[in-house]
């Protein structure tokens, strides 16, 4: 069986390349992961942190997570 998830928001998302995994990626907020995967935002930033989801920060601070490796981590 194959889960889709769909991923809607205000904001526009570009086609983003993942640094770690050299795909087109959407990237998204720690607080939409968090709505993604269930998961509490202090367990998120600990896959962070043990490089168990491949991220980014933007250049105000934000942190991106890759939404394909999180949905393989929890999926």
């Amino acid at each position: 069986m194959r889960e889709v998830v769909v991923i809607r928001g205000s904001r526009k998302r570009k086609g983003i390349i993942c640094a770690d995994c050299s795909e087109a990626a959407v990237l998204v907020s720690v607080e939409e992961a968090v709505k993604i995967s269930g998961i509490s935002a202090r367990a998120m930033y600990r896959l962070i942190e043990a490089s168990e989801v491949h991220f980014a920060e933007t250049a105000d601070g934000l942190t991106l997570i890759c939404a394909a490796t999180l949905l393989a981590k929890v999926g």
